[in-house]
């Protein structure tokens, strides 16, 4: 294992901040995987999961079992470890800018589309080690056209830059109160399927585009637009897996899931080729994919105090109440539903909400109509 410690542009005098990354495998030889946790940086889960994982990775690296390249950012955002207001971590909008830590990544669809034109050939291998090297070059150029750098600039196309070439993108996040979940490219199902079931996710949302280019789909989407630019014109594969997996709720710090999680983790790793050794039987799925335009957003139609009815994880049908909002100064008392049926996988993690403030989410198997644009919260 290598580790490395990237600094960071300084945000004032007298800071500084720093990402710790660690090596593990052959650099440059076989599949590259690439994990972070914590971008948003109030949530935790995949931090320590990554610890768990990270020493399961150190005893097969001592081996000699790890086949290919394996990147670890244990912890993505030392910009939103540092926000605090009245004792509460802030860390998923950066406080001057108030943009979110997970959008506004680099598109580098048409970019990639022009430097490759006159280069590709018939050879898939050969293609895909020709795109990248020019996402690298790309990246790099892209960072020099950023002017003034701001540290959270920097902190994006930093990570932008570890993850560039990976075979595999694994971004740890967590929901409020929710199950395993994730979120995926479409086109890389039902690829990610095996990963799904290893993981024991819930609910699985597909998506080509989800809104403001999230850390995942920076990777992805380049691929979905060099394939469909070129069509079969030349062999391209979908080289790039890259996925946001939401490890439960935000309170769900425990070894216990964290254990099995990093060993589900290193199950994968093994499936896919970069770790020697059996993973065994792949777990049966608990679901399969479903939209991310089937999910239906349920909000507050007036403030008050939320009573839920259901839990997190709860297959549900529309119309169900699942629970109400109630004034207690007025004694208005709001049942709230859902539009369609489905598994009630995301749900607020207070209980004071404003007219107009998110409630829960809820995954149906068919796009709602209206559903289209901005499919993420701003989460």
């Amino acid at each position: 294992m290598q580790e490395e410690r990237i600094e960071l542009v300084r945000p004032q005098m007298g800071t500084s901040r720093a990402l710790t990354v660690r090596r593990f495998g052959k650099p440059g030889q076989g599949p590259k995987a690439y994990f972070q946790a914590a971008l948003h940086a109030d949530e935790l889960p995949g931090v320590i999961t990554l610890h768990h994982l990270e020493a399961l990775l150190k005893e097969a690296d001592a081996k000699g079992d790890i086949t290919g390249e394996i990147v670890v950012v244990p912890f993505a955002n030392p910009i939103g470890f540092t926000q605090y207001v009245d004792m509460k971590p802030l860390g998923r909008f950066e406080m001057r800018s108030g943009q979110n830590f997970n959008r506004h990544y680099p598109d580098l669809s048409a970019a990639l589309i022009d430097a490759v034109a006159g280069k590709l050939g018939q050879v898939a291998e050969a293609n895909v080690a020709l795109i990248r090297t020019e996402l690298r070059r790309l990246i790099k150029e892209h960072r020099k056209g950023v002017s003034p750098l701001t540290d959270l600039q920097d902190l994006r196309l930093t990570l932008a830059e570890l993850a560039i070439d990976a075979d595999y993108v694994m971004d740890l996040h967590c929901d409020w109160e929710a199950p395993m979940h994730l979120y995926i490219s479409d086109h890389n199902w039902p690829d990610a399927a095996d990963l799904s079931a290893q993981i024991g996710s819930e609910c699985s949302l597909i998506a080509e585009i989800s809104g403001d280019n999230p850390f995942d789909e920076a990777f992805s989407r380049p691929w979905v637009e060099l394939r469909r630019a070129y069509g079969d014109k030349f062999p391209i594969p979908m080289a790039t897996l890259a996925t946001t997996i939401e490890l439960r709720g935000d309170r769900d710090v425990y070894d216990e899931y964290a254990i099995a999680d990093a060993a589900n983790l290193f199950k994968f790793l093994q499936r896919r080729g970069l770790i020697a050794g059996d993973p065994g039987q792949l777990p049966d799925a608990k679901c399969d994919a479903t939209p991310l335009a089937g999910v239906d957003r349920v909000m507050a139609s007036h403030g008050g105090m939320v009573v839920f009815a259901v839990e997190a994880g709860a297959k549900v049908k529309a119309g169900q109440e699942l629970g109400y909002v109630l004034d207690c100064e007025t004694g208005e008392k709001t049942p709230f539903t859902s539009r369609t049926d489905g598994v009630l996988y995301s749900r607020i993690g207070i209980r004071l909400v404003v007219p107009g403030g998110y409630l829960c989410s809820v995954a149906g198997e068919k796009p709602l109509e209206g559903r289209e644009g901005q499919l993420l919260l701003s989460k």
